[in-house]
């Protein structure tokens, strides 16, 4: 894997700023992150995502147009989008990803999701989310191959609450779904020194899926209160079978994650040392 900025993207992105107005020629390109089908770099003040799959940016482009006067919440914001070139970029939000920071839980984190969530629901029809029909029997089985890859950074404690997760058969997968970020993790919220919420970044993955995914996510990072206050406001009481449906998804994300920090060092240092402070809670119960 290509681990630095190439002369070609390099070149790229000199124009783009050239053409654009935005960056200068002094403002150096990083990487940022780099996957199969995505390239993210940071120019100036600017973030420049790319991506193979163009209808995909498209929809990413929709969402953020359409966030930015939908919800209070900083979201990023294109700059331009070159649909030819599968690009697009946005000025950089301030704050510090949750993941990273020892601050609490941000003040007003509940009333920021939920806002964001409820205005994407809003966009849902002007967007053309696609549908994420991944089943929970995959979400299943992907849990248990990241469980064989990380058992040995296990305690002994660790590995038998996860294995009883594992021998339970996963919830049905559900036809109802509903407009979500689908990864709705700390690493996508930001927080200022002032400890307020600053922003919800990474919107990609938003897709239509069950509605346990993003609150999931949530109970995985900041424990089943924030979780359930969250998904009551979004989509009614919360009861027994939601709840396990929670749960399920907040434990294999769990599990993703440790996969993740495992395997790529240092950049997951960051998921493995919130992994081990949230074990308790995501494992605890039901």
């Amino acid at each position: 894997m290509i681990l630095a900025v190439t002369p070609e993207e390099s070149a790229l992105l000199s124009e783009l700023g050239r053409r654009h107005g935005l960056w200068s020629r002094a403002d150096v390109p990083g990487l940022v992150s780099r996957g199969t089908e995505n390239v993210t770099f940071a120019v100036g003040d600017y973030m420049v995502r790319r991506s193979e799959d163009l209808e995909a940016v498209v929809r990413e482009v929709e969402v953020l147009a359409g966030l930015a006067t939908a919800t209070s919440v900083p979201t990023p914001t294109p700059a331009f989008h070159e649909p030819a070139l599968g690009l697009f970029a946005y000025r950089r939000l301030d704050g510090t990803p949750l993941l990273s920071t020892a601050q609490p839980p941000p003040r007003d984190l509940e009333r920021a999701v939920i806002d964001a969530l409820a205005a994407l629901r809003r966009l849902d029809a002007s967007t053309r989310l696609p549908l994420d029909h991944y089943p929970n029997a995959r979400w299943h089985d992907d849990a248990v191959q990241a469980f064989r890859a990380v058992r040995e950074h296990l305690t002994a404690d660790q590995r038998r609450l996860v294995q009883a997760f594992l021998d339970e058969p996963p919830p049905a997968t559900r036809p109802d779904v509903v407009a979500q970020h689908n990864d709705l993790g700390a690493e996508h919220i930001l927080v200022g020194d002032d400890g307020e919420v600053t922003g919800i970044i990474d919107w990609t993955d938003a897709a239509l899926a069950d509605p346990a995914r993003d609150i999931g996510s949530i109970y995985r990072d900041l424990g089943p209160d924030t979780a359930f206050r969250i998904g009551a406001a979004l989509n009614g009481p919360v009861g027994a079978d939601e709840a396990r449906r929670i749960r399920f998804h907040a434990r294999c994300r769990w599990l993703e994650d440790v996969a993740f920090g495992v395997a790529e060092p240092p950049r997951g240092a960051a998921y493995l040392a919130n992994a081990w402070s949230t074990f308790g809670h995501t494992f605890a119960g039901g």
